[in-house]
């Protein structure tokens, strides 16, 4: 139980023992629990009906701006905040456990870590006005962090009127007892500062439930086994918050010497001692911290941590005090998901991917990732391509400034093309208009590496005769130059050269060459205004070679990495679409601005893991992945939508997701 509910029912039993039990003691004990614990009482019936929270206004310490509470002289420092890593359940214990060492609080200076729906806040609680060492805070919030400056002021509302009449309540019985006259009196005194000193909260801004445990004190095994449940159960909520501080080490040493100077023979001292024990072995094993916490949420919560409905919760979390806090170690912050997902700070235009594990939706900021190609990889069946054309087309419909091209080995996106508008070329009937390329080193490069070109010959006709060759796998005698000039989305659809993996390979390599060389010699755009996709990327390492520094290469390769890595200047995203890891050169999806990577087998994902540094959970999920087709029908809910499982890397931060990608249906559809 909180220490203001034994405040509460104590004045409540106080009251009552007044009035059924008449006597100078029962009167004396009314009067002085009323004095000291009557604004409590009229908090928790206000509150029944509307939250409120202390009054704060606009302060200013140095360069800072803060919330201040003028009648317990406290600051909130508040900043809008995003976590720079994405670490989950006791994963994130040991950097919870570092962020908290390194901010070295007092016990009379609070951090709270608030989520509000989408957005994620932190706030720093003190009574001392010291810029330097706000400024310390920051420099180690920042560390774990992207920080802006935020103010969380108090609503201009005060409470309702008729608080008085309800202090004035007692004033019915001062005709049996006039010392019902005196605790009426109390009653509005209190109700004049409730109105003075609190306002009424804006119910988006609100907490209603507040965990209610008063030791969490459990086995590191315990924690271990229920800090991820804990976490995702919490995460779920459409708000939650954690406010954490240090307990003072005179209290430690007391508890902790009174349980082990305690007679054995008492009850409970045994399990006292044994709860004891495991805390100082989580202590010393793991340089834990003692601290307090406590939990905020939106609901109801059957966890260890007992967070419950609480009509006192809003004033709980802005009156943050040790005594009405859970006994916990600072590897207990694990339980609440404090570096869980994150989001870049932009207002560049979005693309909607799926949900996350908790439901919440997913975006990418196309226009703030630090490079703009990306790598999607999935095994055949996983729905890599049905993904990837889904995510082209809400990106097509979203941003009508936005172009694709698409190079596409098996046909996959020509039902992309029939929804979106896109212009479908047959190759090799259609080919880019490589006639710019003549003279051109690369070109000259890619013909070498398939053998259809010499050293020093001339460039001039080598081109136009390769690609003839080349064509007459597919039964195509003159390939003709697409006019792609003023086109909008483009699909170069590939399915006549199936039978030919090298003609394939030769086609998708010129086409991409021609792309990248074209963009490439454009002005700076620092904006993206074409998506170019490969499918099947695994074509482009045909010749490719390993240099003697490990790295796998080519002339296309070579120009990805060039390009690329840049590609946003040059106004292009590229995105390289692959059945196994092992099918990009590493460096490429190491530097990839975002990486998605579906479910599959423990074979198909051997070299993920290594590349993507996946950890236990990651792994896990991904085994656990689902194929699109098992998602609607048969065991599915009648009218599911077929969706994609994966887990979704976002640059620069390391962010990682869980997603479900709900597939567009009208992709099969249209086939």
């Amino acid at each position: 139980m909180r220490r203001p509910h034994i405040y509460i029912y104590a004045t409540l039993f106080a009251l009552a023992a007044a009035l059924l039990a008449p006597h100078p003691l029962t009167a004396a004990l009314a009067v002085a629990a009323t004095a000291l614990w009557g604004e409590w009482l009229l908090l928790w019936i206000y509150s029944m009906r509307w939250p409120l929270e202390p009054h704060r206004e606009k302060a200013r310490i140095g360069g800072y701006l803060a919330a201040y509470d003028p009648r317990r002289k406290v600051y909130h420092i508040l900043w809008k905040a995003e976590p720079t890593r994405s670490e989950f359940g006791i994963a994130a214990a040991q950097t919870i456990h570092e962020m908290f060492a390194s901010l070295a609080l007092n016990p009379s200076e609070y951090i709270a870590v608030v989520q509000q729906e989408k957005d994620r806040y932190i706030r720093f609680s003190t009574k001392i006005p010291d810029e330097s060492r706000i400024s310390h805070v920051e420099s180690v919030l920042r560390t774990y962090f992207v920080l802006q400056g935020d103010l969380w002021v108090s609503g201009k509302i005060k409470p309702r009127r008729w608080i008085y009449y309800a202090a004035a309540a007692p004033l019915l019985f001062g005709l049996f007892n006039p010392v019902f006259l005196l605790i009426a009196a109390l009653l509005i005194y209190h109700a004049h500062n409730i109105r003075k000193w609190y306002r009424e909260a804006e119910l988006f801004f609100s907490f209603e439930a507040v965990s209610t445990k008063r030791d969490i004190g459990t086995s590191r095994q315990s924690l271990e086994t229920f800090a991820g449940a804990e976490a995702a159960a919490i995460a779920k909520m459409e708000k939650w918050a954690v406010v954490f501080t240090p307990r003072p080490e005179a209290a430690v040493e007391k508890e902790f010497g009174k349980a082990y100077e305690s007679p054995v023979e008492k009850r409970g001292v045994v399990v006292k001692l044994h709860k004891t024990s495991q805390l100082l072995e989580r202590m010393l094993k793991h340089d834990e911290r003692p601290i307090y916490m406590q939990v905020f949420g939106s609901q109801d919560l059957a966890t260890q941590l007992e967070i419950r409905i609480d009509p006192l919760a809003n004033v709980l979390f802005w009156v943050p005090k040790g005594a009405y806090m859970t006994k916990a170690l600072s590897h207990d912050l694990a339980r609440i998901p404090i570096f869980y997902g994150g989001k870049l700070m932009s207002s560049g235009r979005k693309l909607f991917v799926g949900y996350d594990r908790f439901s919440r939706p997913v975006e990418i900021d196309i226009d703030s990732m630090p490079t703009s190609h990306s790598v999607i990889l999935g095994p055949s069946g996983m729905g890599k391509s049905w993904a990837a054309a889904t995510l082209l087309k809400r990106l097509v419909e979203s941003h009508e400034d936005l172009k694709i091209v698409v190079i596409d080995p098996h046909g996959d996106y020509v039902p992309l093309a029939k929804l979106v508008g896109a212009r479908v070329f047959e190759v090799p009937k259609y080919i880019p208009p490589i006639s710019q390329l003549k003279n051109n080193r690369y070109l000259h490069m890619l013909l070498m590496e398939f053998g259809l070109a010499q050293p020093g010959a001339d460039g001039a006709g080598e081109a136009e005769a390769a690609v003839k060759a080349m064509a007459k796998v597919a039964g195509v005698e003159l390939p003709h130059e697409a006019h792609v000039t003023g086109v909008g989305h483009i699909v170069w659809d590939l399915r006549p050269l199936k039978h030919d993996a090298a003609a394939q390979a030769f086609f998708v390599s010129l086409i991409l060459l021609w792309y990248l060389t074209q963009w490439g010699a454009r002005p700076h755009a620092e904006k993206v205004e074409t998506a170019i996709v490969v499918d099947e990327a695994a074509l482009l390492l045909h010749s490719a070679k390993i240099t003697e520094t490990g790295l796998v290469t080519n002339t296309v390769l070579t120009l990805i990495r060039q390009l690329s890595m840049g590609g946003r200047k040059y106004g292009f995203a590229l995105w390289i679409i692959a059945q196994l890891a092992r099918h990009v050169p590493e460096d490429i999806v190491e530097n990839a601005g975002f990486v998605l990577q579906l479910g599959g087998t423990t074979r198909a994902l051997k070299k993920s893991l290594e590349v993507l540094a996946l950890d236990r959970y990651d792994y896990e999920y991904l085994r656990s992945a689902t194929t699109p087709r098992e998602t609607v029908g048969g065991a599915a809910s009648a009218g599911s939508r077929p969706y994609a499982m994966g887990v979704l890397y976002l640059s620069p931060r390391d962010l990682k997701y869980h997603v479900k990608i709900p597939l567009e249906p009208l992709l099969k559809e249209a086939v």
